[in-house]
């Protein structure tokens, strides 16, 4: 029975220091999230990290191996919430509804997480072509999304809903819209609301990658 109870109590302790663990991890992303958002990866310190997140840099360090830890970390938790909305729109027949209304929910998630979307606009480049000059895992999510936006766009194509247009140049066009939509949201400080400006965004692509598919 004395062994049970050290099993017991020792198991306790263990399941303590890890939900510990875990709460600093969440306290030092949502920092993170912030400082990067205000100063991009290569500028941010850990310090500013730490004093963000109202933790000692030597307790950040026992979460995190480092700053590119963190950052993957980041964009890893970030973009599974981010396809998860997309997926609830991933319904129906493929095509160029489909991939409109998916980007919609795209700029409505960045929109709705200031922070994260600083990140990605501060990154620099175009979005849809700025692979290259992604850090970490952020070249790998980039990447992916290009690809997942230019299958829409062959499915769209095959529909014959495009312009004539190579799918990867309309997912270029597409991502774009994007990064410049949100680019001047932000610029405004924000002083339109952002379902009006994704309706007003989808709607000129639709009307830009379709105004010569009937000629």
């Amino acid at each position: 029975m004395e062994a049970t109870g050290i099993t017991t109590t020792t198991t306790t302790r263990t399941g303590d220091r890890e939900e510990k663990l875990h709460g600093y991890r969440r306290q030092i992303l949502r920092a993170a999230e912030r400082e990067f958002g205000k100063a991009g990866f290569a500028a941010t310190p850990m310090n500013a990290i730490a004093a963000t997140a109202g933790l000692s840099l030597a307790t950040v360090y026992k979460s995190f191996s480092g700053k590119a830890e963190i950052w993957d970390a980041l964009h890893r938790t970030r973009m599974d919430a981010l396809l998860e909305a997309v997926r609830e729109a991933d319904a129906g027949e493929p095509g160029l509804e489909r991939l409109l209304t998916g980007l919609r929910r795209v700029f409505l998630f960045l929109a709705a997480h200031p922070a994260y979307l600083e990140m990605n606009l501060r990154a620099g480049g175009g979005w849809a072509n700025s692979v290259e000059g992604a850090h970490g895992i952020q070249r790998t999510v980039w990447s992916s999304g290009l690809e997942v936006i230019a299958a829409g766009m062959q499915a769209a194509a095959d529909r014959g809903e495009l312009a004539g247009l190579d799918p990867r140049i309309a997912a270029g066009m597409a991502i774009s819209a994007l990064q410049v939509w949100l680019s001047e949201w932000v610029a405004s400080e924000r002083a339109e609301d952002p379902e009006v400006l994704v309706d007003d965004m989808t709607r000129r692509l639709r009307l830009l990658l379709t105004s010569c598919a009937d000629d």
